[in-house]
């Protein structure tokens, strides 16, 4: 079935007094933020409905701070797909509300002390026993595909670009990337931002106790591909310092900061990930 919304084909801008700022000639930024809903989880959702609809899923259920639940509400409209999204109790209220929008069923549980495990979650949400229910919250359907088409994308536009730029928290669109650069055949290099901290960050997006995509990272970085992490001045740094530049939210911002932390050659072609400026 056709869904009602698409994602994708996100605009390249070249960013020229940012350029003359870095001491580059060539550094662009891929911007997420027009998606439907203002994030690049919108091209997760979009792949997760489209898989759920072929394969008969009559629920998912998700983890959020915003982002990906919503979207994935929105997404799942027209569909018989119901989506419950869970999230933290000191969560906006504002946030909430806009969950409570798209979502079939809103659970308010504590993200502050363990780490729920997606068997828990389903059980939780689950209404009768032949009920076909997958989480969204990580990648163990593959999820991260969802992301390749942005270097595709990217390639669209005759750039080989040295280096792609992205934030990172779970890893989920910090592999599906790489799984893109090694599609189209590009020699770039990949590098990932993310935080310190694993509990809670000012880039609400980013932290995380756990990842299914541990050793998948691990495989991607001994291909000369980087992981930098920020600690909590730095996050807020780039924040303040960039959020004016592009629409963009914290978790976003972070990408900036890889011109203090990495030295660029002049020519090297370089693409920032802005992925998006969130549910504010």
């Amino acid at each position: 079935m056709k869904l009602k919304y698409k994602s994708g084909n996100t605009p390249l801008i070249k960013m020229k007094e940012l350029c003359k700022r870095f001491g580059v000639n060539n550094l662009f930024i891929k911007d997420e933020s027009k998606n439907p809903f203002g994030t690049f989880k919108d091209r997760r959702s979009e792949f997760i409905i489209k898989r759920g609809v072929e394969e008969y899923v009559d629920k998912f259920v998700t983890v959020t701070s915003g982002n990906a639940g919503y979207s994935l509400g929105k997404f799942a409209e027209g569909t018989n797909i119901k989506i419950v999204n869970f999230f933290d109790k000191k969560l906006k209220k504002s946030i909430k509300n806009k969950l409570k929008e798209v979502s079939y069923k809103i659970i308010e549980i504590d993200l502050s002390k363990k780490i729920w495990p997606p068997e828990e979650i389903m059980t939780m949400a689950r209404e009768n026993d032949t009920e076909v229910i997958w989480d969204a919250t990580n990648g163990f359907h593959g999820y991260h595909e969802g992301y390749i088409k942005i270097v595709g994308e990217i390639k669209k536009e005759n750039l080989n670009p040295d280096f792609i730029v992205v934030p990172v928290g779970s890893g989920e669109a910090f592999c599906g990337l790489y799984s893109g650069i090694e599609k189209f055949r590009l020699k770039t290099k990949l590098i990932g931002v993310g935080v310190k901290a694993k509990w809670h960050s000012f880039a609400d997006k980013l932290y995380t106790p756990w990842t299914p995509y541990e050793n998948l990272i691990k495989t991607i970085l001994r291909k000369k591909h980087e992981i930098i992490k920020l600690n909590e001045k730095e996050v807020k740094e780039a924040w303040r310092e960039f959020k004016d530049v592009i629409d963009c939210e914290p978790s976003a911002a972070v990408v900036f900061s890889v011109f203090s932390k990495l030295k660029f050659k002049k020519d090297d072609k370089i693409i920032l990930i802005n992925s998006g400026k969130g549910l504010f």
